[in-house]
């Protein structure tokens, strides 16, 4: 079954991750060689990252609710309620996962250092918590999108106007796909004129010189004092989403050939995975891998009962996320490191219901991580212009190979499911 995008060649799909680590270095090379094109470009895609900014409620709001009516539409049976728990029980299991691989990589605190252990600094930090979440558009955004997908279930007309923009969603990911390699490209240009460029901002908002911070993983230090050191830092950050998606969907297997008698490991990855994953790692996109990974769970599975098959393949394209939710969490604890905000395990771990209701509106295509960045850096109370450089660099530094790692666990993730699930 052949399934691409329009006017894109297989092969051009299968070479996206490489080429967009080619333009990233590209960019940098261009800024480097021209001054001019390095102020131009920067400062370009820093407007785009403070319209993103403002614009990002809106958005949320709008994939939120579309999502949500549509999950609520799809789980009148019982069978559909309890998949869709599976889902919730697995993607939070993976969000713990995440914050412990994470914490260990980068040695972070239990506590936030400036936390002494008294209760009334705790009921301080609480009351803190609920001010910022009171005050913040996005929460208004997650709450008005479940307001009106649960209005959509009951009428529908809001259904129809709903499932409009659903649909739109999955072709926009048509447009964006190409488009990668381009704002890889002024990615580039930016991070190497970003320590200047940060520190000149920061002079105009009269705060401190923000100093790019250094860090070891695994031993090895990270310098960043210079353009080029980010680059490294892109590559070892997704070198760990890589290692730690991965370690958790064999960890998946594991727990599957546990509890399903007859499972053989051998014949999942020799016959399904082993096709599967390139595709969804070239693509880095769920929706559009969505048949194809219909096609292969059917002709090596064949026992399974269609109906299940059919169900979680299709609303798992964009409910089974657990790549994409072990990626926001070591990219938001990396990207915070660097700009010098070490967050704590229990900072992770009291954002794991924010990062779950955005998931539920995650739409499957590539550079989803989009909808996470704001929302995040507003939960850790990121302000001003360091705010700004912690959104630019996870929004950028997600895109290419972060992206095509955690779509290859979403969505190998779903054929795991569909077995556990008809076995029970």
């Amino acid at each position: 079954m052949s399934i691409s995008y329009p006017g894109i060649s297989k092969k051009l799909e299968a070479l996206m991750p490489l080429i967009s680590v080619i333009f990233l270095l590209l960019g940098m090379s261009a800024a480097r060689a021209s001054h001019t094109l390095s102020t131009s470009l920067a400062s370009c895609l820093s407007w785009l990252i403070d319209v993103y900014k403002y614009a990002s409620p809106l958005v949320i709001f709008i994939v939120l609710a579309c999502s949500l009516s549509h999950i609520f539409k799809e789980s009148k049976g019982k069978f559909a309620v309890r998949a869709i728990f599976f889902f919730l029980k697995a993607r939070t299991l993976a969000c713990i996962w995440a914050i412990v691989f994470t914490c260990f990589c980068l040695r972070l605190p239990f506590l936030p250092r400036t936390f002494k252990g008294s209760f009334s600094e705790f009921k301080d930090s609480a009351n803190t918590l609920m001010i910022s979440l009171a005050q913040n558009t996005f929460s208004y955004a997650i709450l008005l999108a479940v307001i009106v997908s649960l209005l959509s279930n009951k009428y529908t007309s809001i259904y129809k106007i709903m499932n409009a923009p659903f649909t739109l969603i999955e072709k926009f990911g048509n447009i964006l796909f190409p488009l990668i390699p381009v704002f890889m490209f002024m990615v580039g240009v930016y991070i190497y004129s970003l320590p200047s460029e940060v520190n000149k901002l920061m002079s105009e908002e009269g705060t401190n010189t923000l100093i790019f911070s250094g860090f070891k993983v695994f031993g090895l230090s990270l310098s960043v004092d210079n353009q080029w050191g980010l680059f490294g830092v892109y590559i070892v950050i997704s070198m760990l989403v890589g290692l730690a998606t991965l370690l958790w969907h064999v960890g998946f297997v594991f727990f599957v050939r546990i509890f399903v008698k007859g499972f053989s490991i051998r014949h999942y990855f020799s016959k399904y995975w082993i096709h599967m994953f390139p595709f969804l790692f070239a693509t880095a996109s769920e929706s559009l891998s969505m048949p194809l990974n219909l096609v292969l769970v059917n002709k090596y599975f064949p026992e399974i009962n269609k109906m299940i098959k059919d169900f979680i393949v299709s609303i798992g394209s964009y409910i089974g996320i657990n790549g994409t939710t072990i990626c926001v969490f070591v990219m938001a604890a990396f990207v915070a490191k660097l700009v010098g905000v070490e967050l704590s395990f229990m900072e992770l771990l009291i954002s794991i219901p924010i990062v779950i209701i955005i998931g539920l509106g995650v739409p499957g295509i590539p550079g989803e991580l989009l909808l996470f960045g704001a929302p995040l850096a507003a939960f850790y109370n990121l302000h001003g212009p360091v705010s700004i450089v912690f959104i630019t660099i996870f929004v950028g530094l997600q895109l290419g190979l972060p992206d095509s790692f955690r779509t290859g666990v979403n969505s190998t993730d779903n054929s795991l499911v569909c077995i556990y699930l008809d076995s029970k």
